[in-house]
């Protein structure tokens, strides 16, 4: 064999021992980001060894990201506390917080040393949902009511749409848009947020779309009366102007009644 042909063979296995690496690496990390149990903010949670075989002359261990955190051998507890742990071995954790979340294992020996059974798994803590509040608007130009369901920190979040006691199944994002004759009619809308450890929904809601009427223009009475009043004065000085003083002169320009009203009209105002 070459030498070429040796140093081609070498490089093709470093190569396959780059992928394999690269691949088990990638398996590692996926691995990091899962979680096997999910648990809430001040929640209980029992982590489920569940060895119903288990003894208790056997040598049991619990730890939270390698720290030993229960440890009893021969009946006698070490670290943790007895109620910490039921017939079959199974933790429990009161009172969870972010500092809870991780890797957990349980290792299980005979009286002789010799290993029996282990369970590893990830747990991941979450705060639980807060009520949402639904929230809409009427859009007239398009002739549909927009819905919002408001949460805070909506990110990562699951939505659900409830029509009276129907769930509309086909709705799943923050946002609902209804036409205006479905919300005519007497129904209430609801929905519904949810994450891996707790469900919450809003209140129900009965959509009101009533579009108003172009404002007048509207001024104060005493405004009103002021420019009636001005107005008339006006057309009164005007007539005097035209017809002076003289009384047959106005009385030509004007009814007995309209000169006697201008009259009393302009010593009311001046």
């Amino acid at each position: 064999m070459s030498v070429a042909e040796d140093i081609f063979l070498l490089t093709m296995a470093c190569l396959a021992v780059s992928i394999i690496l690269l691949g088990f690496t990638a398996f590692l990390d996926a691995r990091k980001d899962t979680c096997d149990l999910y648990g809430a903010v001040g929640q209980n949670l029992v982590l489920p060894f569940d060895y119903k075989e288990l003894k208790s002359q056997n040598t049991l261990k619990w730890t939270h990201n390698e720290k030993v955190i229960f440890h009893r051998k021969i009946s006698k507890v070490n670290v943790g506390k007895p109620e910490d742990i039921d017939s079959t071995g199974s933790l429990s954790l009161k009172n969870l917080q972010f500092t809870s979340a991780g890797n957990y294992k349980a290792t299980v020996w005979y009286s002789n040393g010799t290993f029996e059974k282990e369970w590893d798994g990830r747990l991941c803590v979450m705060e639980k949902v807060p009520k949402p509040q639904l929230t809409y608007i009427c859009d007239f130009k398009s002739n549909a009511v927009k819905l919002n369901c408001n949460v805070s920190k909506p990110r990562g979040l699951n939505y659900s749409w409830t029509v009276d006691e129907r769930i509309l199944t086909n709705e799943k994002a923050q946002t609902l848009s209804v036409s205006f004759n479905e919300a005519k009619e007497e129904r209430r809308f609801s929905c519904s947020v949810e994450n891996r450890v707790s469900k919450e929904s809003s209140d129900r809601v009965h959509l009101t779309c009533k579009k108003e009427s172009p404002q007048l223009l509207c001024f104060p009475k005493k405004i009103v009366m002021a420019v009636l009043a001005g107005g008339a004065g006006l057309i009164f000085l005007l007539i005097i102007v035209v017809a002076g003083w003289d009384h047959t002169r106005i009385s030509l320009l004007l009814t007995p009644f309209q000169a006697q009203w201008l009259l009393n009209l302009y010593v009311c105002i001046f």
